[in-house]
């Protein structure tokens, strides 16, 4: 069987011809910029119509879908772009000490508007399990997560829990739905 038949073929083992599966279309700037405003990100310093006319975002959009527009919704006074206020990025290759997973705590939690359910987060290594030790409080109950120990590298099995608990945890009901709509519909462009 080749790779067309996978996606061709009938589930139900009918021997009519198939029809093929069409790949996902790519949202428009506007279509991705409309979204991010259902999740409550406007743009700052700039409109709609000035990032939609912009060639360069116009064309890192194509190859990065809501990522680039995350990254020109905001322009500083000179016209520069510059970091949203409600938007931040991640490095998740320069987990360098034990003050990394807190700075990352923090700076979610910064982002998310949670600082105020924030507590006392801290960080250390318990090098007998190759683990990183981050605890935090979030709204009056702390956590403990144990990050593998992995060079410099941010351990994906565990950011999932981070940024839920410090961040989606804490996206109004009204912007869930959209929010798990565009994370899906990420998913299958990636």
């Amino acid at each position: 069987m080749g790779i067309a038949d996978v996606f061709t073929r009938r589930s139900d083992g009918r021997s009519e011809p198939a029809t093929p599966v069409p790949p996902p279309t790519r949202p428009s700037l506007r279509d991705q910029l409309a979204t991010l405003a259902r999740l409550g990100l406007e743009p700052v310093g700039t409109t709609v119509q000035e990032i939609v006319e912009d060639r360069e975002v116009l064309a890192w959009a194509r190859q990065h879908p809501y990522v680039a527009p995350l990254h020109a919704l905001a322009r500083g006074e000179d016209g520069e772009l510059t970091s949203h206020p409600r938007v931040t990025t991640v490095d998740l290759e320069h987990v360098v000490g034990p003050g990394s997973y807190p700075d990352l705590v923090r700076k979610l939690a910064a982002t998310a508007g949670t600082t105020g359910l924030l507590g006392d987060v801290s960080g250390s290594v318990d090098r007998a399990r190759g683990r990183w030790v981050l605890r935090f409080t979030v709204g009056g109950l702390t956590r403990e997560i144990h990050p593998l120990l992995d060079g410099t590298r941010a351990d994906a099995d565990v950011l999932t829990e981070i940024f839920q608990t410090v961040t989606v945890a804490y996206v109004p009901s009204r912007h869930r739905a959209e929010l798990q709509r565009v994370l899906d519909r990420w998913a299958s462009l990636a």
